[in-house]
This record gives structure tokens, sequence and C-alpha cells, in this order.
């Protein structure tokens, strides 16, 4: 994949710090990011502005579940990889057996889930 074919990830986290690990991680691998968005509005209304290939998703953005933005994405057959502290169990039916990353993780493990996902050569 050469620099301009770069696949695009939507990053959504509303916790600065870990957006700026997730930017870096996913960047140093060769990934492009598009955000991080820290709200669900602005998340939704990026993820229809900008193309992007797969998306990595907090699900509890400052008390506002993301849970319309991956229903969004779903319909849409975008991958998705849920990053939260959250258990497959407290999350809703539907989601359980999306990717997921529980938090706290490292970048290794973001990276080699996203590469599962969606892999850059």
């Amino acid at each position: 994949m050469n620099h301009g074919d770069r696949c695009r990830v939507l990053v959504v986290e509303d916790e600065f710090l870990v957006a700026l690990q997730i930017e870096a991680d996913l960047v140093a691998a060769g990934y492009s990011v598009i955000g991080p968005f820290t709200s669900l509005a602005q998340s939704i209304s990026a993820a229809r502005e900008h193309p992007f290939d797969i998306a990595t998703l907090d699900l509890n953005l400052r008390g506002e579940f993301a849970y319309p933005l991956v229903d969004e994405l779903i319909d849409r057959k975008v991958p998705v990889l849920l990053l939260t502290g959250y258990t497959a169990f407290d999350l809703p039916e539907r989601f359980r057996a999306l990717p997921r990353l529980s938090k706290p993780f490292d970048g290794m493990q973001l990276i080699q889930k996203i590469n599962g996902l969606y892999p850059v050569s």
C-alpha cells in the first residue's frame, strides 16, 4: 500500500491523552487518522463528511453513549473496533460480537486488532 492509499481510521475518543496515544500509534503503524472526535454529534457529523475505512470508537463520550454512531457504521458495513472499559455483557446484545479492546490497552494490542480488520501492507 503506498502512502496515498493508506487506510484511514476514524478515531472517536473523549479522553485527550488516550486520543493522542491512539493517533500516535496508528500513524506510526502506517495508518492515516481522521479525528480524533470527542462528542457523539461531532463524531456522527465527521463520519458522514469524511471518507474512512475503519472506525475505533470509545463508547462512552462524557456520559453520552456512541450507540447511534455504531448502528450507523454497521448499517454502512464499516468495520468497527470498540475501545471500552465495558465488558461484552455490559453492551447491548447487538454489539457483543463486534471486535473490542478493553481499556486500558497498549499500542501493540490496538495495531494487532486493526491489522486483523484492515491490514496495511
